[in-house]
């Protein structure tokens, strides 16, 4: 508990750094690699959403994508496709920025993905298991901001009680990614040391 009370006094400022690029063959790999849900072409999905909400039409074929909307609730993107494409993207950077390899991924548990690093990587005397949640969204960068904050503190919670089962390091790695159009994603990125 005085843990949970130490971490809300602690906000995060996050800083841009430099911009990566992901093809999008590399991306649907790791979709595939590092996501649970099941869905068929989450990028497409995605696309759809930005054409839909930007006010064009749908093409032929495609289903509406008001399911079963009552009047007055917003119409809002395929979560799965969202959920899938952010788990996706938290692999890659994972792999790309911290040198990770996965090593389990729970399936409807926690975290999203569980990964390792060598010893040889990062300075660390040894191999060291990152547990790595996954949070995003195309709503409102604020908002992700509140989920981060409230995230930040169950995987630290969460790392800190699995640190006492393990004798390696164990690092929380939250990845939060705001969806700002098809092609164009802003990642933050939150390390927690123990």
């Amino acid at each position: 508990m005085r843990l949970q009370q130490d971490l809300s006094q602690c906000l995060v400022e996050y800083e841009p750094t430099e911009a990566i690029t992901i093809e999008e063959e590399v991306l649907q790999f790791c979709i595939r690699g590092f996501s649970e849900q099941a869905i068929f072409n989450p990028l497409e999905d995605l696309s759809l959403w930005f054409n839909y909400s930007s006010g064009q039409f749908l093409a032929p074929g495609y289903p509406p994508l008001f399911y079963n909307r009552q009047e007055r609730q917003t119409v809002s993107p395929s979560k799965t496709a969202i959920a899938g494409i952010g788990e996706g993207v938290a692999g890659f950077l994972a792999q790309r920025l911290y040198r990770c390899r996965k090593l389990a991924r729970p399936i409807q548990d926690y975290p999203d993905i569980v990964m390792d690093t060598p010893s040889r990587v990062m300075d660390a005397p040894k191999r060291v298991i990152y547990l790595v949640e996954s949070k995003a969204s195309t709503g409102s960068l604020e908002a992700l901001k509140r989920t981060i904050d409230e995230e930040v503190i169950r995987l630290a919670s969460y790392a800190s009680a699995c640190l006492e089962l393990n004798t390696r390091p164990i690092r929380g790695l939250l990845v939060a990614t705001a969806f700002l159009s098809t092609s164009q994603y802003q990642a933050y990125i939150t390390e927690i040391l123990l």
